[in-house]
């Protein structure tokens, strides 16, 4: 699939999108698995390195210490990055937690490391080489009390308003205040994060 001229006004153009079926270009190169992805671009990268992180074994706590010498060792390996080596690094405006965990592990699985090596697979395998130590600190885990204690985040005027919501809701014969939870969602992405 190649775009080599400039498309002419398409639905989304035109406002015209919802509702209606329209069949994706990209679709049948997806379901047949001929759709490329853009970490099969080897002649764009050529020799890329993988990644692969080493999430935290607990919710909460320090690290005590981190042992990469053996994931070092490993073959294919180039790097092995922890906040031992990898500068000052901080959370950027949108998280809120630190992008790499050390010494304070903020979260589960929150990232304590990465290898870097010539294969996903040899960064993979040297990640199980690596040995944390932690020292476990106790954990906020019930939710109804955290939201119970929550700040609300001040915010502006919401951008419109069409009607009287305050009027129609006092107003409304019936009104329904309720709580709704759901599981942990993840998206499905249709190819690796690469």
């Amino acid at each position: 699939m190649k775009f080599t001229k400039p498309e002419t006004t398409n639905p989304i153009d035109q406002m015209k999108v919802v509702g209606k079926p329209l069949d994706r270009i990209d679709g049948p190169q997806k379901t047949t698995g001929s759709a490329p992805y853009a970490y099969e671009q080897h002649a764009a990268a050529p020799n890329a390195a993988y990644g692969y992180v080493i999430g935290a074994a607990i919710a909460k706590g320090r690290i005590v210490s981190i042992d990469t010498a053996a994931a070092r060792r490993a073959p294919g390996v180039i790097a092995v990055v922890t906040y031992e080596n990898a500068g000052k690094l901080g959370k950027g405006n949108f998280n809120t937690a630190h992008l790499l965990a050390g010494p304070d592990v903020q979260h589960y699985h929150q990232a304590v490391g990465v290898v870097v090596a010539e294969t996903f697979e040899q960064a993979r395998a040297a990640s199980s080489l690596v040995k944390v130590e932690y020292a476990k600190a106790n954990g906020s885990y019930d939710l109804a009390a955290a939201m119970n204690a929550a700040v609300t985040p001040k915010t502006g005027d919401a951008e419109s308003k069409v009607g009287d919501f305050d009027g129609a809701f006092a107003g409304a014969p019936v009104k329904l205040d309720a709580t709704y939870t759901t599981p942990d969602q993840s998206h499905a992405m249709m190819e690796p994060h690469a």
